[in-house]
């Protein structure tokens, strides 16, 4: 995104089941402004965050999760909204029994982005561009 450039902002639905980590890498990879080495660590990252919530959700067809987008000249922001799942975000940061639930995921998150939060429904991270 050039200099000077606005920023852009965007919601997309995604099924609350385990496609949805795939829909959103569409989504992602679609977006201005995201490409490149900036593009994939937000591919990977925004994957990792999905985990978190559809690792623990029974697949349910009006289940839905929420991405938002935020793109701006200085950086990138990513928002994952949803039904919060049983296990603490602490418990998944540091755990290293159940990658697959999240716990090696969030710790790529906080090794990869340059801000990253918990807020209760919501895991979010920023990557500087």
């Amino acid at each position: 995104m050039p200099a000077g450039a606005s920023t852009s902002e965007r919601v997309i639905e995604l099924p609350a089941t385990a496609a949805a980590a795939g829909v959103a890498r569409r989504e992602l990879a679609a977006t201005p402004g995201i490409a490149g080495e900036l593009g994939y660590k937000v591919l990977l990252l925004a994957s990792e965050l999905i985990a978190v919530f559809v690792a623990e959700l029974e697949p349910r067809p009006d289940g839905v999760l929420c991405l938002s987008v935020h793109v701006a000249p200085e950086r990138v922001r990513i928002e994952v909204k949803g039904d919060a799942p049983d296990v603490s975000m602490n418990a998944l940061l540091h755990s290293s029994e159940t990658p697959s639930l999240g716990g090696m995921g969030l710790q790529i998150v906080e090794r990869m982005a340059d801000a990253w939060g918990v807020r209760e429904r919501e895991i979010w991270f920023e990557l500087s561009r």
